[in-house]
């Protein structure tokens, strides 16, 4: 199968990597994105082995060698005294899985995307395009926008996030699960914080209910943090809200002055408050010729640190689904068997790490981490470019 004429529902992470690796597959791609203007969103994301390989497989080795920075050695520490509780050792993942964990802002990743994305077809992406609803059937599928107009592809992908709008129409309208837990993440220019605060570069701190972990990103010109608590309910709109520094600060207020004076030094515009939500697993993504990729299907907590790296596999699996495949029909059941189980136990692994991280004692605290680690390092050696083929013989 070559030449299909593929739609693909958001413009994020997973969407333009799934429009890459499908184009790389000699498909014919239109990407649809709700927003009109594409700016620069988001904070640090790791970029775990099994992350590196999907992306070496889209063709990026370079673009992530140029803007990802590989963790140096750091500490886990108490926080009230300060006290070093673990000490951790320099990233070997170079070694033991043949590519480095890297630590990249995402909007350098999005824009490493949609660059590869334009050289291969500078037409391909259109903005402000929201959808309302889609026809899926065997012959096809036809797609309708808010803006009056319709268009029709063999097959689509919904990559349009946890309030995907193709997963509401396939599956019927749900709500995400609120996880019980709030992060605040910020970034702080590099300039601004006193070398002593940044010593050792990698550092995270655990408190009762609560956690922040900080590292450099781009060299050192931004400090980036993540700062997780526990929270009844969330009843704010959205999922990305600007917070006052105020309530951060209020909220780890007990931490000792390694974190309070780190924290005071976020600028005003660059500190937002998530609610972490995940979904239910689905039995299927796929009704007809319609598909979801990314959070759109398995939507997951961070606690594994994997929510954008599986929409990464997702991306590479189905471009190599399509240059193996009959037809769309095909493409898309070899998609969904090669994917579904893989990301249904992440998401149960994230889920279940939450309540060990969050304990009252710091110290059962470091040891949830610890073993959390070994089992979240089960997932590493996958090659999203290579196991394809040997699942699908």
């Amino acid at each position: 199968m070559r030449d299909s004429d593929i739609a693909i529902i958001g413009a994020g992470i997973g969407g333009l990597a799934a429009g890459l690796a499908l184009l790389r597959a000699g498909q014919r791609v239109r990407i649809f994105e709700q927003v009109a203007n594409l700016g620069e969103v988001g904070a640090g994301l790791s970029i775990t082995p099994n992350a590196g390989k999907a992306l070496v497989a889209l063709g990026l080795r370079a673009e992530l060698e140029r803007m990802g920075s590989t963790p140096v050695a750091g500490a886990i520490r108490h926080y009230s005294t300060g006290e070093t509780l673990v000490p951790l050792a320099q990233d070997r993942s170079a070694e033991r899985y043949g590519i480095a964990l890297y630590h990249v802002h995402r909007a350098d990743l999005h824009a490493a995307l949609r660059s590869a994305v334009h050289a291969l077809d500078p037409h391909c992406l259109q903005t402000d395009r929201a959808l309302a609803d889609l026809d899926s059937r065997d012959a096809g599928v036809t797609l309708r926008f808010r803006d009056g107009s319709e268009t029709q592809a063999e097959w689509v992908v919904g990559a349009d996030g946890i309030h995907s709008t193709v997963r509401a129409v396939l599956f019927g309208v749900d709500r995400p699960n609120f996880t019980g837990y709030v992060a605040w993440r910020g970034l702080i220019p590099g300039d601004r914080v006193p070398p002593d605060l940044l010593d050792p570069p990698l550092g995270m701190t655990v408190g009762p209910r609560r956690l922040l972990m900080r590292y450099p990103l781009r060299r050192g010109k931004l400090v980036n943090f993540v700062a997780v608590a526990q929270r009844e309910a969330w009843t704010e709109e959205g999922w990305s809200v600007a917070a006052p520094l105020s309530e951060l600060t209020q909220e780890f207020a007990d931490f000792h002055p390694h974190v309070t004076r780190l924290l005071a030094l976020t600028p005003a515009d660059k500190l937002f408050r998530w609610g972490l939500f995940d979904r239910d697993p689905l039995p299927t993504w796929t009704v007809g010729r319609t598909t979801l990729l990314g959070d759109a299907a398995h939507a997951m907590p961070p606690f594994t640190g994997q929510g954008a790296v599986m929409a990464l596999e997702d991306a590479v699996v189905l471009g190599a689904a399509a240059a193996v495949a009959t037809d769309p029909d095909d493409a898309l059941a070899r998609y969904e068997r090669a994917r579904h189980a893989r990301v249904t136990a992440a998401l149960t692994m994230s889920r279940s790490r939450a309540k060990l991280y969050f304990a009252d004692d710091p110290q059962q605290q470091v040891l949830a981490l610890g073993a959390g680690m070994a089992e979240i390092r089960t997932l590493y050696d996958y090659d999203a470019g290579s196991v394809f083929q040997s699942a699908m013989v």
